[in-house]
């Protein structure tokens, strides 16, 4: 049973997020909350029951959603608890300002029950690690093609996955790095612009030990940020299902952590819905 702590004001956002919720996973308990001051008050009260994730809105009386994150991402006890912002606002210095604050990803509330189903289906996927199927075809907002880098060190795994995006998503733009050493090589010899088109990244954390991954991890966030680009999402998609190094990686910023079943095909097949809830689900910071 996977806890989420659903902190919102609204009763109807509540209920619309709570019923999109149990309607697309099963065996999760959801806590209403009502603002960040409970939620922060809960999280001290028990230290020991983390929930999975926590699904947030911005504005909300005595500590808000912005405030609520800070405080979160500034403790090292709780800075591994994966935070989805969700809210009414679109506007670009507020969804700039929760990346910056270490937000993993931020979603501008649906205005219909299918929106909220579709958000639902997002969150499950890449923070509960439950693959509900989305169906149909890849798609985006426009015909631009997407950039995606994706680390993996192992050849079979490249291979099905190569196969899996071509054939579901051909739009895509993929490129393939084997080791923590060709993607340093890689991401050095793009210049900002080519760097600001990357999309998402999506890094195995073995490569083959999980420090090379964890190093690449923290190397990638300190250069996007030396170079003054907006966060490019990092995706951690692991056979390890270990929750040290779950933690560990949220604690270093990546964005979501999905592990890969016993049978890779069955990971692999659901990439697609992966870039394409990062695509068109999520809000990402200005020029991203």
């Amino acid at each position: 049973m996977k806890q989420i702590y659903l902190v919102d004001d609204d009763d109807d956002d509540r209920l619309l997020a709570r019923q999109a919720l149990e309607s697309v996973a099963e065996e999760i308990e959801i806590v209403e909350l009502t603002n960040g001051y409970q939620l922060l008050a809960v999280l001290e009260a028990a230290p020991s029951v983390e929930p999975a994730m926590v699904l947030m809105d911005m504005n909300m009386p005595l500590v808000n959603g912005i405030e609520a994150l800070a405080a979160l991402k500034s403790r090292d006890d709780w800075r591994h608890i994966p935070v989805v912002m969700f809210s009414t606002t679109e506007n670009p210095k507020f969804v700039e300002k929760a990346y910056q604050l270490g937000v993993n990803a931020y979603i501008v509330k649906p205005a219909s029950f299918e929106g909220y189903t579709r958000m639902a289906q997002a969150v499950t996927l890449c923070f509960l690690n439950r693959y509900m199927p989305r169906g149909g075809e890849f798609y985006t907002d426009n015909d631009i093609a997407k950039n995606i880098v994706i680390i993996e060190d192992n050849p079979d795994h490249a291979v099905l996955m190569k196969f899996l995006l071509k054939k579901n998503a051909p739009k895509l733009n993929v490129v393939f790095q084997t080791s923590q050493e060709s993607a340093v090589s890689f991401f050095q010899s793009l210049g900002e612009k080519a760097s600001a088109a990357i999309d998402l990244i999506i890094l195995d954390l073995y490569l083959p030990d999980r420090e090379q991954g964890l190093d690449l991890l923290v190397w990638l966030r300190s250069t996007f940020m030396e170079r003054g680009i907006p966060a490019v999402p990092i995706i951690v998609l692991s056979a390890s299902s270990h929750q040290r190094d779950i933690k560990a990686s949220y604690g270093l910023q990546a964005n979501a952590y999905l592990t890969k079943t016993a049978e890779p095909a069955e990971s692999f097949s659901y990439l697609t819905d992966l870039c394409s809830y990062w695509s068109d689900t999520i809000s990402l910071p200005a020029n991203r």
